[in-house]
C-alpha cells in the first residue's frame, strides 16, 4: 500500500540537500533546458524546464513571472507555450533509478541520480492536495522544474523541491531511512492537470512510453 506524509514545508528548493554533479553535455539530458521569469522582475528568477509534447513545456508553477505560461495547475505545474520535440514520459515504479537534471543558479547544468521511494509527500504550503513522488538522489535551487529521467531515457516527472530529512525520519514510510528526500510532482500528476487544461482548449497528448 502506497504512504503518503503531510509536511509543513514552506521553501521549495531554497539551498540544496546535496551536491549534484555538473556537466558540459550529455546526450541522454538534452532535452532539459533552463527558463528565466520576465516583467515585472526580469532575469531575477530562474528555473528549469522540459517539452511535455510539441506546442507545450511543463515547469514549476512556484517560480515567478515566467513566460508564456497558458495554464497554472492546481499541483507546482505551469504549461508554456513553446514548440519543439518531446521526450517520451511515463510513470515511474518505486525502487527504480532516476535522474534529475536542471540548471544551478550559475547556470551550470547539473544532474543527481538516485532511487524511487514508496512514500508519498503533500506540501501542505502548497495546499494544492497532490501527492507528490520522492527519490533519493541530491537537488539543488534552480533544478525546479527540470525533468527527471529515467534510465531508459523517458521522463517521469519534473522537480518541485527537497524535504530536510529531519522531517521524515519518524514517517512510517520507506522515507524514514532515505538520506535525502528530492520531491517530484510524477507523470500521472502532471497529466491530471493536463487534462484540465484540455478541458478549454485542443492540444495533441504527450508521447507516452511503455514501462521498463
Amino acid at each position: 500500500m502506497k504512504r503518503s506524509i503531510c509536511l509543513m514545508f514552506g521553501l521549495l528548493l531554497s539551498g540544496c540537500n546535496g551536491i549534484p554533479t555538473p556537466f558540459v553535455s550529455d546526450a541522454a539530458y538534452k532535452d532539459a533546458f533552463m527558463v528565466t521569469s520576465s516583467f515585472p522582475a526580469p532575469l531575477m528568477y530562474q528555473a528549469s524546464a522540459i517539452q511535455w509534447n510539441e506546442d507545450y513545456a511543463v515547469s514549476a508553477k512556484h517560480t515567478p513571472y515566467l513566460s508564456n505560461v497558458e495554464h497554472r495547475g492546481r499541483g507546482d505545474v505551469v504549461f508554456i507555450k513553446r514548440k519543439a520535440s518531446a521526450p517520451q514520459w511515463r510513470q515511474a515504479t518505486v525502487g527504480e533509478r532516476v535522474t534529475a537534471v536542471g540548471y544551478s543558479p550559475l547556470m551550470v547544468p547539473v544532474k543527481g541520480t538516485g532511487h524511487v521511494k514508496e512514500g508519498k509527500v503533500l506540501l501542505k504550503n502548497l495546499n494544492d492536495g497532490v501527492l507528490y513522488s520522492a527519490h533519493d538522489g541530491p537537488s539543488v535551487v534552480g533544478m525546479s522544474g527540470g525533468p527527471v529521467f529515467a534510465d531508459d531515457g523517458s521522463v517521469v516527472g519534473i522537480t518541485v523541491a527537497f524535504v530536510p530529512t529531519r522531517y521524515t525520519q519518524s514517517v512510517k514510510s520507506d522515507l524514514a531511512s532515505a538520506e535525502r528526500v528530492s520531491v517530484f510532482m510524477s507523470y500521472n500528476e502532471i497529466e491530471k492537470e493536463w487534462h484540465r487544461f484540455q478541458g478549454d482548449i485542443k492540444v495533441p497528448a504527450p508521447i507516452v512510453a511503455s514501462a521498463p
